[in-house]
């Protein structure tokens, strides 16, 4: 069962061996609690949660394929208490991530959203008032997460000549030598930093990880991206540091809630650049991704291990 549409190449490779059923469009949690009983193995993208109200219902399931890397909308107790396996595809999307930190990141200090809207409407003379950006050559650019996606981040970003940091659980002693990255606490490197970038995974301990008390800690005119997860910032204390112009951009893929309210006060502010959670979204990723899916559900289905296993 395929809860969301993924690359036709993924459900070729299932349909070789196995029935497929895909969840039409807008199907939320009810639509596949009614097809419960029917799945043996399940594609997830993260739009409709896999509850524990679905596992306990789905007497035939063997394993969750989370199409991506995220499964903070899997009910991983509920699978490991009824002895489902939950994998995922981290390195399908690396690159693709990667690619759009940068992208954003580029965009956001060089007013590029702002200017293209100015230009539209008219307002070629903003060129010379709100519409001059900065630079990031020469700038401190901290990481929050050095894991596959940091980790291709500060490979691009090491050729715009910054200084590099990052903050991690893990030392990471082979890349710091191969990058010339530092590592540091994460109170310093929000100090620090001229540029911050997050890429870690949503866990108790990194929900709202920067709130009031972090921002108070920045520099005056910091640049955030987030193409992590939304609920590692706390909407409220961002909305409030971009206000007072502790924040002079933010660069948000995700937020807290997906999709975001359409009162949400972001969706207002002139300095944020928005996009509706496509970070693995490029051609080539999709691609990976699904077929990865097709492969480990095929491999469970022959009685083989996944790779990239998930434990609550």
């Amino acid at each position: 069962m395929i809860t969301e549409p993924i690359h036709p190449d993924g459900i070729e490779l299932l349909k070789r061996e196995c029935d497929v059923i895909e969840l039409p469009p807008g199907a939320d949690e009810t639509t596949l609690l009614v097809h419960a009983d029917e799945a043996e193995a399940l594609i997830t993208r993260g739009s409709i949660k896999v509850t524990r109200e679905f596992i306990e219902k789905a007497h035939q399931l063997k394993d969750v394929a989370v199409h991506g890397v995220g499964t903070d909308h899997v009910d991983l107790q509920a699978a490991a208490d009824y002895g489902i396996l939950v994998f995922n595809t981290p390195t399908a999307l690396t690159e693709t991530v990667a690619e759009l930190t940068v992208a954003l990141l580029l965009a956001l200090m060089r007013r590029v959203v702002s200017a293209d809207r100015a230009l539209r409407a008219g307002e070629w003379g903003r060129k010379y008032s709100d519409l001059i950006g900065s630079e990031l050559m020469g700038k401190t650019v901290g990481i929050v997460g050095l894991g596959r996606i940091g980790t291709a981040v500060a490979r691009r970003l090491k050729g715009f000549d910054v200084n590099l940091l990052y903050y991690d659980v893990i030392k990471r002693r082979e890349l710091e030598e191969e990058l010339g990255i530092r590592r540091i606490d994460l109170d310093d490197l929000l100090s620090t930093s001229d540029v911050i970038t997050f890429h870690t995974p949503l866990t108790a301990e990194t929900h709202h990880l920067i709130s009031h008390r972090e921002f108070s800690r920045m520099k005056k005119g910091i640049y955030l991206v987030n193409t992590a997860r939304g609920r590692i910032i706390d909407e409220e204390a961002l909305i409030e540091a971009i206000r007072s112009g502790k924040v002079a951009g933010a660069a948000l893929d995700v937020f807290e809630e997906e999709p975001p309210r359409a009162d949400n006060p972001l969706l207002s502010l002139e300095n944020v650049v928005l996009t509706p959670h496509i970070g693995a979204s490029s051609r080539e990723a999709m691609r990976r991704m699904a077929i990865q899916s097709a492969e480990g559900i095929l491999k469970v289905f022959r009685g083989e291990t996944p790779p990239n296993i998930v434990k609550p």
